[in-house]
């Protein structure tokens, strides 16, 4: 199975997406390409991946930019090719964007979720089979997609976000707002560098220093493996 990672991360000791090549690299017989979206190296077409999955970005859910327009003709030419589809946080609004057509689909959020956060499941999807109706995983996000394309079906929310994943027209194409592939360090990393830089040290932060009590490895494990199944 070859399974393509977009990789959409600003800061430089995130390039490569490696939590998410992480997860990816649990099913057997996985090969991993990834691609950074940002400097334009997206492959000429998305025929011959059986997967692909689009990362989470610093960059805002609203700009409008020439990789970003590129990206999602891209996207767009893998939906027409129904290959399935994973996008996390970014590439979750990036789907809903692509979708629809449009940006305002997406806005800054009300409450801002950073921590571990509660995901509630409201809705059937193979995405999350075998998970509780309940769990906790981490969220870094100041954005949401805040309306859904009638051809998007929502099945999980949390307290500050109503559309926390969602699937297109039953086929294995999915956004989650959540980084199911956040791990206690990279918790803590995130959690330290808001409290220290002057932007964000006063954001509330969700479970701040309950990392080992709320992080759950198998959220992520039976997410990704349930993705690359088949």
């Amino acid at each position: 199975m070859k399974v393509l990672i977009i990789d959409n991360t600003i800061d430089l000791d995130s390039w490569g997406s490696p939590e998410l090549r992480h997860l990816a690299q649990l099913a057997p017989g996985v090969t991993i390409h990834t691609r950074r979206a940002p400097h334009g190296d997206l492959p000429a077409t998305p025929r011959g991946y059986d997967r692909i999955i689009l990362s989470g970005s610093k960059t805002s859910a609203l700009d409008d930019a020439p990789w970003i327009e590129s990206l999602h003709r891209f996207i767009g030419k893998a939906l027409d090719e129904s290959i399935p589809y994973l996008g996390v946080c970014f590439g979750h609004q990036t789907l809903a964007r692509v979708v629809s057509g449009q940006s305002n689909v997406c806005r800054k959020a009300k409450t801002p979720e950073i921590g571990w956060t509660k995901i509630e499941i409201v809705g059937e999807s193979d995405l999350f089979e075998g998970l509780p109706k309940q769990f906790y995983s981490f969220s870094s996000h100041y954005e949401e997609v805040s309306e859904l394309h009638p051809s998007l079906k929502n099945f999980a929310r949390s307290p500050d976000c109503a559309n926390q994943a969602f699937q297109l027209d039953g086929k294995p194409v999915y956004g989650i707002q959540f980084h199911p592939e956040k791990d206690i360090p990279s918790a803590d990393k995130t959690f330290a560098a808001k409290k220290k830089s002057p932007q964000t040290k006063n954001d509330p932060l969700l479970h701040a220093g309950q990392s080992k009590k709320y992080f759950n490895p198998s959220v992520g494990e039976t997410i990704f493996k349930n993705f690359l199944k088949g």
